[in-house]
């Protein structure tokens, strides 16, 4: 082979790999998004409107919580080296309770709906008791 060939060759072979590294690109993106739509495929569907009003309540929920009430945080204080005493640390405690604002702020949006396969799965329970 000539020098000339051996460079169209090289070339052609780098175009290939450019070519394949793009196909594997693509079918990497629809494989996330082919991954995404199996993780929705079981999601209970909510209409936009619906969607607003579960943001406005953990608005709300989150609104109510008070913040500003020190009971929720915990403090370690240390003294500077100026003498001055300074929060080493601060830690905010009751997550927990915004969680529960939250959850009852969402759970008046919907009504809960008994499913057959949890009253087995009950019954099996208390059986083996």
């Amino acid at each position: 082979m000539t020098k000339n060939e051996l460079e169209i060759k090289i070339s052609t072979l780098q175009s290939l790999v450019t070519q394949k590294n793009e196909e594997l690109i693509d079918y990497a993106a629809q494989i996330e998004r082919l991954n995404d739509e199996l993780k929705d495929l079981n999601k209970p569907k909510l209409t936009p409107l619906q969607f607003d009003e579960l943001h406005t309540a953990i608005e709300e929920a989150v609104g109510q919580f008070d913040f500003d009430d020190s009971d929720n945080y915990s403090f370690d204080f240390h003294i500077d080296y100026d003498n001055r005493i300074a929060i080493e640390s601060l830690t905010f405690d009751n997550a927990d309770e915004i969680v529960r604002e939250v959850y009852d702020q969402v759970c008046e949006l919907f009504a809960e709906q008994t499913a057959p396969e949890d009253e087995i799965s009950t019954q099996e329970h208390l059986n083996q008791d």
